[in-house]
């Protein structure tokens, strides 16, 4: 191959690359549902059922201590003030896993039992939203943890669309994973 053929098929591969980063970066993926329709950005959401009433997992959600061995590995979350958790409880979040991010945000509704709402105030989501429902299905409960987010600037939508996104759904499911165990697990306090 000369050497005029390689550069302009590493062009032309560059090009095509940038291409699809620019097509991902302007499709969003959304849950079309009046549940939605107040808030803008992409809707990225995960549900799990879990065999426990929605008092006992509200419960696990809001106690910062068993918040945090459902976590990851290497990230950190604090609660402040730690309780009860209300209406702005300041929620700090550090991850060190796989990889590097960190930001704060603000409860700004509880439902006890049913609904918690929480705004990105810093970092990467910022000005996004966060919620955790919790919906009474049969004998359980339905856990729904969604986030919406708009990562502002093309470099932070390339990372959230090639890498981010990918990330916080294996630490998300992780997470449900570990809250369904512990949930339906023989009840020793929280």
């Amino acid at each position: 191959m000369h050497r005029h053929t390689a550069i302009h098929l590493f062009r032309k591969t560059w090009c095509m690359f940038i291409m699809i980063c620019l097509v991902g970066c302007s499709t969003k993926y959304t849950v079309d549902a009046p549940d939605y329709h107040g808030y803008a950005g992409e809707i990225n959401r995960h549900e799990r059922f879990v065999n426990a009433d929605k008092k006992r997992i509200f419960e696990l959600l809001t106690n910062e201590e068993t918040f945090q061995t459902f976590c990851p590995s290497g990230t950190m979350v604090s609660f402040e003030p730690l309780l009860p958790y209300q209406q702005g409880t300041v929620v700090t979040t550090k991850i060190e896993h796989i990889f590097k991010l960190g930001w704060t945000s603000r409860v700004e509704e509880v439902a006890p039992c049913d609904r918690i709402r929480l705004s990105f105030r810093d970092g990467f989501f910022a000005g996004g939203t966060e919620l955790w429902e919790l919906e009474r299905v049969d004998e359980g409960t339905l856990v729904i943890q969604t986030i919406i987010v708009e990562p502002r600037g093309y470099i932070r939508r390339i990372f959230w669309n090639l890498k981010i996104r990918l990330k916080h759904n294996v630490m998300v499911e992780a997470f449900l994973d570990k809250l369904k165990e512990r949930a339906e697990s023989p009840q020793k306090g929280i």
